[in-house]
């Protein structure tokens, strides 16, 4: 007889399927009834950990950010001491998170902007990280602008880890171009 699963293990387990299907099958597909018939549990089973197909993907969008920020707070903390080192685990850490599962990402960024309470879901995503990086970069706030430099910042950071999964620029020159990049913009002040 199979051990019963806890109410966090069972929601891991749908949030691992949840995965598995959307990259098997699409974000489309990926529905609170698919997943509950994928996982051999009835829809109030599912329902009752996530509510919407919204929420899911919600979820599933937190999670994939949450894992980053924090593998990078630990890795900063734990790492790096100096500007930059610090600003290298940053863009090594984010690139090697899109190579991973960028294109399960957007899938689930862009299902979930089709909500009209995520419609604003990049503004979110792009504030969220704002916000760690103040905390990682706090020194280099000499004149009161590190924000503005840090949203200026994520943008590169995003775009250019894009470009990479795209093809358009190779890894390695993208991850040095960054990070001069972003040393000179700390640095600016």
């Amino acid at each position: 007889m199979r051990k019963r699963l806890s109410k966090d293990e069972r929601r891991q387990q749908l949030l691992d399927l949840s995965l598995v299907i959307l990259e098997r099958d699409g974000a489309d597909v990926l529905t609170l009834a698919t997943l509950a018939q994928e996982a051999g549990v009835t829809k109030p089973v599912a329902y009752s950990h996530f509510q919407s197909r919204a929420n899911l993907l919600y979820q599933l969008y937190a999670r994939f950010d949450q894992r980053l920020v924090d593998v990078t707070r630990q890795r900063v903390a734990g790492q790096a001491r100096s500007l930059q080192e610090r600003v290298h685990h940053v863009v090594a850490l984010y690139f090697d998170c899109v190579r991973q599962c960028g294109p399960q990402y957007e899938a689930i960024v862009s299902a979930l902007m089709a909500y009209p309470e995520y419609k604003d879901i990049r503004t979110d995503i792009r504030n969220s990280f704002v916000r760690v990086y103040r905390e990682l970069f706090s020194d280099c706030d000499t004149d009161g602008c590190l924000s503005y430099r840090l949203v200026a910042i994520f943008g590169a950071i995003e775009e250019v880890a894009k470009a990479t999964m795209e093809n358009q620029v190779p890894y390695d020159q993208a991850v040095g171009t960054l990070e001069r990049l972003i040393i000179s913009a700390l640095q600016e002040a």
